[in-house]
């Protein structure tokens, strides 16, 4: 996990990247809040890719998403991939979706990276 959101370059597409993989739910959240100030701080919306894979979606995970999701999510993104969302998290990516969805933003959720990125970048 490299708690810092990063900007990848993927087929000519800028990517804001955030990598919570084997996160507790404090580090989740506190990398999300970071990726917050970046998208605020874009003059337009951005593609964003988030890997959660072996991660701990904690309720206060949860209620930062929906709390930050729709303001920040409808205003300054444009597609949100997530990576990892299986088992008991596909319940995070249905809340996720919801979320997303009511703000008119693309939002799904991904086995790998490569599918999320080709996804992103069509």
């Amino acid at each position: 996990m490299d708690p810092q959101p990063k900007w990848i370059d993927y087929k000519g597409k800028k990517i804001l990247y955030v990598d919570v993989r084997k996160a507790t739910g404090d580090e989740f959240v506190a990398a999300v809040e970071k990726s917050k100030t970046i998208l605020w701080a874009q003059p337009s919306k951005v593609l964003y890719l988030a890997n959660i894979e072996d991660s701990t979606v904690s309720k206060e995970v949860m209620d930062w998403i929906k709390k930050n999701g729709p303001e920040t999510g409808g205003k300054r993104i444009s597609k949100l991939a997530v990576v990892g969302a299986t088992g008991v998290k596909k319940v995070f990516m249905d809340v996720v979706q919801l979320v997303f969805s009511k703000v008119a933003v693309p939002a799904r959720g991904f086995k790998t990276e490569q599918e999320a990125r080709d996804w992103l970048a069509e």
